[in-house]
């Protein structure tokens, strides 16, 4: 007894007319593409999928197979790729085509209302097809079947033309797995995407995690080529993420294309792409599956054409130890005053802009529970044009993978003069049990693909040094104020009292003496927003009398010789002594003004 099974067709139907006989064949030897040189300059061989005979002039190849599990009941989607081998247009043939259940059943897929009717000579097509049964138990995929339909005779006469295997072929939703063996890769493994008609090949390059406003975001990163002689679109590719092996235990975590537009790759041309995957706070990715977006379009009654997307898994990533790799941190231990290199795809840094590290102190903050350190970054113009000042993000990662990330400081400085350099001042608050000396220094493109539609900005590493700590050894002599360097001869402290009446009360002032030699590098520039000099003012207690902060540029700025500096308006009613000056850095950023202890001036 046979079972009537219902399904829900999704589209218009085929319209009918006479196709001449062309009896099953099997398939073409699969033959491999030219060699490709990859990313890393191995070799990477991308075979065609196999392709068959349809009939004198089309070949077929069937690109994706899809067999999911729906609130509706059982999606069954197709995409195959026609291509001529005529020498002139050709009209592609009507016919139904049915998939073939492994338990024999039969269920006959409807055209997308967008298919071809026609295709021009050594030219491709791709032809979408989709049903939806209604069937609550799960079952295999086993054939493919094109049939010509005789309607015009009693009972009608049904002709195969072609069967093409598919077990094992479909990918059957989010939580399935990829079987091929071929299709399991290892990071830093370079690879096409099988199955999509693409010259391009791609490589892992990163992945990280990180905490934002909107959650944990793991991004990844992935390197992708155009080897070829001609223009290349980039296929619509979206990735998850995966936790545990396939099978009732895995977690899945569906990840999206931080860029939305369409992307095309010159010839030779290399870039990044950007796949952002939101998760636990606490996940730990094991691998990362890539699926390419298909799409089918189907009219209703009243002529309304609506769109229906699924995803098909391509290939399967293993992810290293952790979950986590990025850039490979230079093998040597930086050198202040060396110029850093960068990823050589990303415009960030200027090729006539080079960028050194001059200085790195970390400081306690008394009484605010945390450490501040203070990096400053030399942005010299090699030039004979101004460049515009370059706007990337830094961030300091500790021995245990702690990130913190850079305050850079508030600036008005739009470009950099030729033969001139700039500073650039980054902030970071740490850990005040935090006992590492040296950490590894990042520089983040800031410029990385943002969409509204993105969890979260995207960056990318470009350069990544290990770097030591200087030691903060307070001089009360020599004080770096970088590019200025000030040397402190002498200093004296003097009280003064005022009465202007005998009914008024009595105020108090401190008049600070300082003898100084200021010397400046050459070419460097310092604008409004340099850092400062901060003069705290404390009594015998600790307590902050008054605060004086002197320029190191502006028409009342410090110069060598003699300065004078009043505190005024005391906290305080009566003389103190002994008194002691704070002599701070200060950098203003758009959180608030950080700042470095540079010495201590006691009176004795």
């Amino acid at each position: 007894m046979s079972r009537k099974m219902k399904f829900a067709a999704v589209a218009v139907g085929f319209t009918i007319s006479l196709f001449h006989f062309i009896p099953p064949v099997a398939a073409e030897a699969s033959e491999p593409l030219a060699t490709i040189l990859p990313i890393d300059a191995g070799g990477v061989s991308i075979s065609k999928p196999n392709s068959y005979i349809l009939n004198d002039t089309l070949k077929v190849e069937i690109k994706s197979v899809l067999n999911e599990t729906t609130s509706e009941g059982q999606r069954i989607a197709v995409v195959v790729r026609a291509k001529s081998t005529a020498s002139k247009v050709v009209s592609i043939p009507d016919m139904e085509l049915r998939v073939r259940a492994a338990d024999g059943s039969e269920y006959t897929l409807q055209a997308s209302v967008f298919n071809a009717h026609a295709i021009r000579p050594q030219t491709n097509e791709e032809l979408s097809y989709m049903a939806v049964v209604d069937r609550k138990d799960t079952f295999e995929l086993k054939e493919l079947v094109w049939l010509s339909v005789d309607w015009y005779t009693y009972p009608k006469t049904e002709t195969e033309l072609l069967i093409i295997p598919v077990s094992g072929y479909s990918w059957n939703g989010a939580l399935s797995s990829i079987q091929d063996p071929s299709a399991k890769k290892t990071w830093n493994e370079s690879f096409p995407i099988p199955n999509i008609d693409s010259p391009l090949i791609y490589k892992p390059a990163a992945i990280h995690k990180e905490s934002t406003p909107k959650g944990t975001i793991h991004t990844v990163k992935l390197l992708v080529e155009n080897r070829s002689t001609k223009k290349e679109m980039l296929p619509s590719l979206s990735m998850d993420g995966r936790v545990g092996a396939a099978g009732v235990n895995t977690t899945l975590f569906n990840g999206a294309n931080a860029e939305q537009s369409a992307i095309t790759l010159e010839p030779g041309e290399k870039r990044y792409l950007y796949f952002q995957i939101p998760t636990d706070k606490d996940t730990i990715l094991s691998s990362l599956n890539v699926l390419s977006s298909e799409n089918f379009r189907q009219m209703d009654a009243k002529g309304t054409v609506t769109q229906v997307g699924y995803s098909i898994g391509r290939l399967n990533i293993a992810l290293p130890q952790g979950g986590q790799a990025d850039l490979p941190v230079q093998s040597l231990a930086y050198q202040y005053g060396t110029d850093f290199s960068f990823d050589s795809l990303s415009d960030t840094i200027d090729p006539h802009m080079s960028v050194s590290l001059v200085e790195m102190h970390m400081h306690e903050n008394e009484g605010e529970g945390y450490n501040t350190v203070i990096g400053k970054f030399k942005l010299s113009n090699n030039g004979d044009q101004p460049l515009p000042l370059p706007v990337f993000q830094t961030k300091l990662e500790t021995e245990s993978g702690a990130a913190y990330s850079g305050n850079r400081q508030t600036t008005t400085t739009q470009d950099i003069m030729p033969g001139t350099a700039y500073i650039l001042s980054y902030s970071y608050r740490m850990p005040i049990d935090m006992k590492d000396r040296t950490i590894v220094l990042k520089i983040l493109d800031a410029n990385g693909s943002t969409t509204a539609s993105s969890a979260a900005p995207v960056t990318n590493t470009i350069g990544a040094y290990a770097v030591a700590l200087q030691q903060d050894v307070m001089d009360a002599e020599k004080l770096s104020f970088y590019p200025f360097q000030v040397k402190l001869n002498d200093w004296s402290l003097m009280a003064r009292t005022s009465a202007p009446s005998a009914t008024s009360p009595i105020t108090y002032t401190y008049r600070l003496k300082l003898s100084l030699d200021i010397e400046r590098e050459e070419k460097m520039i310092v604008d409004k927003d340099f850092s400062k000099m901060s003069l705290e003012l404390i009594d015998p207690t600790g307590k902050l009398l008054s605060v004086k902060t002197l320029n190191f540029t502006g028409v009342n700025r410090l110069v060598s010789g003699m300065q004078f500096v009043t505190f005024d308006n005391l906290r305080t009613d009566e003389q103190e002594y002994p008194l002691s000056i704070n002599v701070y850095e200060t950098i203003a950023t758009p959180t608030g003004e950080v700042k470095r202890l540079m010495t201590v001036l006691q009176e004795r």
